[in-house]
């Protein structure tokens, strides 16, 4: 947890004498007066950061759905009417919400921009690259600080870590496959990357870090994704190639790694530590539990006795439902959906739009969205139907 999000749970703990967090988030979304229009606008600027903070950022949302992401927004709402000049620190959390749970208000986000462009020499890379990734997830490519953090990060290059390459290279190299980055950025930044990894031995890898280095491969090199670790190979006229020798041994390790994991452990790999060869699982503190229109789907699935598979591991992603062993159905809820403040959708997430791409380049696979907000305007019959024009 970060410090922001320790200190709200903490406070939000103490005003309602609910100690256990999981239980306080999950209590506080069923206290529907408190989060009505009239009660929130008698709330206090400081307890609607410490609600925004909360709901947007505690891992617990991703159970939730569709009702955090719309009590997160009725605080949101009030928040920007009484919206003040915060510090870097409150704003980042504010953003770090509004692109958990795929909000966006452009006064909003462009007054957090323009903050951290006044502010930009005074904050670290990390906190660069944070924020970068934010932006990203709301669909948002602002250029300008895109070019000053990959200038910042040229410049810092000796103290730039392994896992900050991962983050930022992850962004960028979907964004180059989505057409905005040209392909001589993400060849600068591999070949500060490349130096990395020759100059120091990765000795600690991630849950989070070997998933989106896996990601970053199959965006620099799609011809790889249906190849064997024993025959990987990147194609000669593959612009990236020559980086290929110095990344391929960090991708066998990350995908037999992710290959191991079940989709609700974490684990910490540790490579020669003492000479030994250290692997931590640990069970996640968030149970994943079955969304609304998730269950809708299962519930449709068995009725008519189709051979479904619950978050099957394809590649490397748990995907929803794997039915007959080659189609593939992914449940889109409201959080996938980057909407504005009015409930307008404006985009999907473009790591959905990643996700997608790899899935479909295995060339094993159909894959199609089940999208909330279609969905939930069909009958039943029209439910059946959809289901089975994708599975017949």
């Amino acid at each position: 947890m970060s410090r922001a999000l320790v200190f709200s749970k903490n406070y939000l703990s103490k005003k309602f004498k609910i100690k256990q967090p999981n239980e306080l988030y999950r209590q506080l979304l069923y206290k529907n007066q408190l989060f009505q229009e009239d009660s929130l606008q008698k709330v206090s600027t400081d307890d609607l950061i410490h609600f925004i903070i909360f709901f947007g950022t505690h891992p617990e949302r991703r159970n939730q759905g569709e009702k955090a992401k719309k009590i997160t927004l009725e605080c949101l709402k009030q928040y920007k009417k009484k919206m003040i000049k915060n510090s870097y620190e409150i704003n980042s959390q504010i953003l770090l919400s509004l692109s958990n749970v795929l909000l966006y208000d452009e006064q909003m986000v462009q007054e957090i921009v323009q903050q951290v462009d006044e502010e930009k020499e005074t904050l670290s890379i990390k906190d660069m690259i944070k924020f970068q990734h934010c932006l990203y997830k709301l669909n948002i490519h602002d250029e300008k600080l895109s070019d000053y953090v990959l200038q910042k990060f040229l410049k810092q290059k000796q103290q730039v870590d392994y896992l900050e390459y991962i983050h930022d290279l992850h962004i960028r190299s979907n964004l180059f496959r989505l057409g905005f980055l040209d392909e001589q950025i993400i060849l600068t930044l591999l070949k500060g990357f490349q130096a990395k990894l020759n100059t120091s031995q990765n000795s600690h890898y991630t849950s989070k870090s070997c998933f989106q280095y896996c990601q970053i491969m199959y965006n620099l090199y799609p011809e790889i994704i249906d190849q064997q670790l024993v025959d990987l190979k990147p194609s000669d006229e593959n612009i990236f190639a020559p980086q290929f020798n110095d990344m391929v041994k960090d991708y066998i390790i990350s995908k037999q790694l992710v290959d191991r994991k079940k989709f609700y452990q974490s684990f910490e790999y540790y490579l020669n530590y003492q000479n030994l060869n250290i692997l931590k699982v640990k069970e996640d503190a968030i149970l994943r539990n079955l969304t609304e229109l998730e269950q809708n789907v299962q519930d449709l699935l068995n009725q008519l006795k189709y051979k479904n598979d619950r978050a099957c591991r394809v590649l490397i992603y748990d995907v929803d439902y794997l039915v007959n062993d080659k189609i593939i159905l992914t449940c889109n809820d409201p959080v996938h959906f980057v909407e504005d403040f009015d409930g307008k959708i404006l985009t999907i997430n473009p790591n959905h739009i990643m996700q997608s791409r790899h899935l479909i380049a295995t060339n094993k696979y159909k894959v199609y969205d089940i999208n909330y907000h279609e969905w939930i305007s069909l009958t039943e019959q029209q439910k059946i139907q959809q289901l089975k024009s994708f599975l017949e």
